[in-house]
């Protein structure tokens, strides 16, 4: 037997309704895109059109908000909520549009953040964990390895992986203040990772050195407490990568700049 909507709009290929009455229906299509009809009837009542038209404009440029990386089940109920403030607003209640609306954003812009973040968590472990892995065999083929690198490429090799471990620990614990967006893109977020890591790695090489050469620390670098000194300094010096300028931020703010030159354009 035929549902109600089924039969009072038989044209609308719905995978999933919002709200349906004789007047309107709004739904989500088997694209997964959001979509809507109106009756004749309402279509010739013109007296809320601009209001409505600025919920559905809205609607419209938060429906194509980036969702990569985020699962169908969220984008699903992302469509949702979008779909609620459309039915709110063809039924005349534009305040509890605008209230759906706030919330859909408020969904989406979290789960770009959760994505994001992932991405660059994800991206800077394998990093920082290839170099600890090296670190890890070049220290545990010592001997043969001084004898091939020779012993200052040796501490260098050792340094530059307490320096990438040592960043990985300063992003792991700034993670929930770093400014993350998804929309950059997954592949700005592993270059991103990827250069954090590689500065933690030149700064602990850095450090390394100058305890190895008694610039700093010379006091507590003495005979065989050397190399843990050394070690833990480099691990403290993978913290210069929070002097990197965010690539994001970078991205970000030359999309601002040509987006405004090219409206100043006559």
């Amino acid at each position: 037997m035929p549902r109600e909507y089924e039969v009072l709009w038989p044209d609308c290929r719905v995978k999933h309704l919002v709200l349906s009455c004789e007047e309107f229906i709004v739904f989500i299509d088997h694209e997964n895109d959001l979509d809507w009809s109106t009756s004749q009837k309402y279509e010739e009542d013109t007296s809320e059109r601009v209001a409505r038209n600025g919920i559905v404009n809205e609607a419209a440029l938060l429906e194509v908000t980036p969702c990569e990386g985020i699962s169908p089940a969220r984008k699903l109920q992302f469509k949702r909520l979008l779909g609620e403030a459309l039915a709110r607003s063809f039924d005349h209640d534009y305040a509890g549009a605008r209230q759906m609306l706030k919330a859909a954003s408020d969904y989406i812009l979290a789960c770009n953040y959760e994505v994001s973040r992932r991405w660059f968590l994800s991206a800077s472990i394998v990093a920082a964990g290839v170099a600890a892995f090296l670190g890890v065999v070049v220290w545990a083929l010592r001997a043969p390895m001084i004898n091939y690198l020779g012993v200052g490429a040796f501490w260098v090799s050792i340094s530059a992986s307490a320096g990438a471990v040592g960043a990985l620990l300063s992003i792991i614990e700034r993670s929930g203040r770093l400014t993350l967006d998804s929309s950059s893109g997954r592949a700005l977020h592993n270059l991103e990772a990827v250069a954090r890591i590689i500065t933690g790695a030149i700064s602990g090489v850095i450090v390394g050195l100058a305890v190895r050469s008694d610039l700093i620390l010379s006091v507590l670098a003495h005979g065989d407490h050397m190399p843990i000194v050394m070690l833990i300094a480099a691990i403290a010096a993978g913290s210069g990568e929070r002097l990197v300028s965010s690539i994001f931020a970078q991205v970000t703010t030359g999309a601002l700049k040509n987006a405004v030159s090219q409206e100043a354009l006559p």
